[in-house]
């Protein structure tokens, strides 16, 4: 799969008047960097940490084809000013999308950046012919569930220690995460499990996540 160009991305999702979308560029990692430790410090242990490492972008996100990276790290313009950040990561052969971190600027949160962004995610896997497009939401605050669950995301299952969060300073956790999925592929793209298939277990979480809906 490849990313779509930006210019395919400002079409997909247009921002309000004032705001643009962008690439993140090779001379602003720096500003990425100290752009979460601002905004969103929490990520600064467990699985988001690698969005503090210059070397992680450099390796992963600002290669010579944009459209091969293995992470999309986009960026909102407001006034030439990065106002928010936002990053998704794709696992080809599965083909599938998987939203990492990202963060909007407290001055510009009444601006839906961040629900223009799940928008954004949804399109952009759709026309790389992703299958699916998932992300995790901490259980420390119901925020990011709220958000996927009006974005029209599923949650399929919770992870117990899936991720580290600093809960004080100096202290480190194992923290519970909810999985959140959105299908993107045509029904007649999935295999649907057989009952048979399932233990009595699996059985009674499937009919609880899936038929009901």
């Amino acid at each position: 799969m490849n990313w779509p160009s930006i210019n395919e991305i400002r079409m997909f999702t247009p921002l309000p008047t004032g705001y643009r979308w962008d690439l993140l560029r090779l001379e602003e990692i720096d500003s990425a960097i100290s752009f979460f430790k601002t905004w969103f410090p929490s990520i600064s242990a467990g699985m988001g940490s690698s969005f503090m490492d210059e070397s992680f972008y450099k390796e992963k996100a600002v290669g010579a084809d944009r459209s091969t990276t293995t992470i999309l790290a986009l960026v909102v313009r407001h006034s030439d000013e990065i106002v928010a950040i936002a990053t998704w990561e794709k696992i080809d052969g599965a083909d599938v999308i998987f939203g990492r971190v990202g963060a909007v600027a407290r001055p510009h949160r009444q601006s839906s950046l961040a629900v223009a962004a799940q928008e954004l995610g949804e399109k952009m896997g759709r026309h790389m012919g992703a299958g699916l497009i998932y992300g995790m939401a901490t259980t420390r605050t119901p925020y990011m569930q709220q958000a996927l669950e009006r974005a029209g995301y599923k949650a399929v299952g919770i992870m117990p220690g899936f991720d580290l969060e600093e809960t004080e300073p100096g202290t480190l956790l194992r923290i519970y995460e909810v999985i959140y999925v959105k299908q993107l592929a045509p029904a007649d793209a999935f295999l649907v499990p057989l009952k048979q298939n399932f233990t009595p277990t699996v059985a009674r979480l499937y009919a609880e996540i899936f038929e009901e809906s």
